[in-house]
């Protein structure tokens, strides 16, 4: 038998914070309530204590037994044991938002970083909101055009943490008109899946390879295995391309993805046992 591996909440950015809080709600809940111990890791934000010091409050009214600020800013502080151990003692993780670059070249291959690692794969949650929950690929979109414009330079992609494997996640999705962006990303990287959140809504992927939708609003799917795509090439990066044979999955609360199936659940298959568990038993590949 593999690993344990938690839950990863990713969340497409401006989360309600203050009425009924459902994506906030869960992440405590996964992260174990008032027995739970949340990591709070504002390394994304430029105003960092600000972030830290709200999400505090937020957790603990939400319920969360204990919240601690992780203080990373530079790659020393991520490299510190004193950081890594506070990670370490903790159930749960949550990535503010900011800047998904800066996140990712604080903390990648860090002792931090390892930290966080190894508490998802034991049993722990991962949460990341807007630049947060991008940074959980890798390949990550570090940045692009709005709208439907096909082009080369519609979508600008980089290196992510590499927690999720299988995904490319973009956020703020319809607040933003990303999906163009989203279309030229698996042109790009077929073998991956395109995943666009909107706000106030979130996936919790599952070690088992099931993503459920929770928030208020929508999440897209772009399945590109059969994609088409003519002029993407060496063209000058300002010339359309086109493309075709991109299955598109729009789903809403409650709805579920088999990601290794790729291919939408139906409303017969009730959760697993590992979905229902605080604690997931499932293969140690968990993304």
């Amino acid at each position: 038998m593999g690993a344990a591996p938690g839950a990863i909440l990713a969340v497409g950015g401006a989360e309600d914070k203050v009425k009924k809080r459902a994506i906030l709600q869960r992440f405590v809940r996964e992260a174990g309530g008032r027995s739970g111990r949340i990591a709070i890791v504002p390394t994304a934000s430029s105003i960092p204590e600000e972030r830290a010091s709200f999400y505090s409050e937020v957790f603990g009214q939400l319920g969360a037994g204990d919240c601690v600020h992780v203080p990373i800013v530079t790659r020393r502080d991520a490299q510190l044991v004193a950081n890594a151990e506070l990670v370490r003692s903790c159930s749960g993780v949550f990535l503010t938002g900011g800047d998904q670059t800066r996140l990712v070249s604080v903390l990648a291959e860090t002792r931090s970083f390892e930290a966080i690692r190894t508490g998802l794969v034991a049993g722990g949650v991962v949460a990341g909101t807007s630049a947060g929950a991008s940074a959980f690929s890798a390949t990550m979109i570090v940045g692009g055009q709005t709208g439907l414009n096909l082009r080369r330079d519609s979508v600008r992609l980089g290196t992510g943490l590499g927690i999720i494997t299988r995904l490319i996640i973009d956020q703020h999705f319809s607040q933003r008109d990303r999906l163009g962006r989203l279309l030229a990303a698996v042109a790009s990287e077929p073998a991956k899946l395109g995943v666009g959140i909107d706000e106030d809504t979130a996936i919790v992927y599952y070690g088992n390879g099931v993503i459920e939708v929770i928030g208020t609003g929508q999440v897209f799917i772009l399945d590109a295995a059969r994609v088409v795509v003519n002029g993407l090439g060496d063209a000058p990066k300002t010339r359309p391309f086109s493309i075709s044979e991109v299955a598109l999955h729009v789903l809403t609360d409650g709805d579920r993805f088999n990601v290794v199936e790729r291919r939408v659940m139906g409303a017969d298959e009730g959760p697993s046992e590992e979905e229902k568990s605080p604690r997931r038993v499932a293969s140690a590949e968990t993304a």
